[in-house]
């Protein structure tokens, strides 16, 4: 197969899929690893993908920021735990074992998310909350209740970096932990039943109940 047919089947099986691992394309196409990230840049550099950690992702449109730079958005569709829209600064995204695909708006309905779905979820990858560059959320950082609340509360922010974590710990508070301690942190937080809490997400809960 030529390269340039192999690269608009990708983007084909890209466009169907959402998201590709790298494993999954250097299977598919008989290639190495390396051919395959030279794809990959270049159809970065055409706008025609987002690079994510370990594979890829399809891109819906590109718009301009405030500072007249082009920011990429995935193709997703509303967060599945409160019905807002993500935004690839907080995006949270789960595959499922049966191959089935969900977003979440924010690290918060992500690890609701979890404690939902529980076992039935093969991979998660949450945005850096510094870059929005998209990692394992396995290896990620999580910032646990802090001041700083873009998104639903309590707070779950998520960093690839250690450092930068407790950097920002340090600016606004909260707690540093892994992805065990963030679902203990938000099973203990919905255990209290508060009347405070993210509105988006309680809205959500009583549509399921009623």
């Amino acid at each position: 197969m030529k390269s340039t047919e192999r690269r608009k089947e990708l983007l084909i099986w890209l466009e169907e899929e959402g998201t590709l691992s790298l494993a999954e394309m250097v299977e598919r196409f008989g290639v190495s690893k390396m051919t395959i990230h030279r794809d990959l840049d270049l159809l970065e550099q055409r706008q025609v993908l987002k690079r994510i950690h370990g594979g890829a992702a399809r891109i819906d449109k590109l718009v301009r920021d405030r500072d007249g730079r082009y920011e990429t958005r995935l193709e997703q569709g509303s967060c599945l735990i409160c019905f807002r829209p993500p935004s690839q600064q907080l995006l949270y995204t789960l595959t499922l074992k049966n191959g089935e695909q969900k977003v979440a708006c924010c690290p918060h309905c992500g690890i609701s998310a979890h404690l939902m779905l529980g076992d039935r979820i093969a991979i998660a990858l949450t945005a850096d909350y510094l870059s929005g560059k998209l990692h394992s959320a396995q290896h990620s950082y999580f910032v646990l209740g802090s001041v700083c609340s873009p998104c639903c509360r309590p707070s779950i922010l998520t960093f690839e970096d250690e450092e930068m974590a407790k950097r920002f710990q340090t600016g606004f508070g909260g707690t540093v932990g892994r992805l065990g301690d963030a679902l203990k942190f938000l099973e203990e937080d919905m255990s209290l039943d508060k009347t405070e809490g993210c509105p988006h997400c309680a809205a959500a809960k009583q549509r399921q109940i009623g």
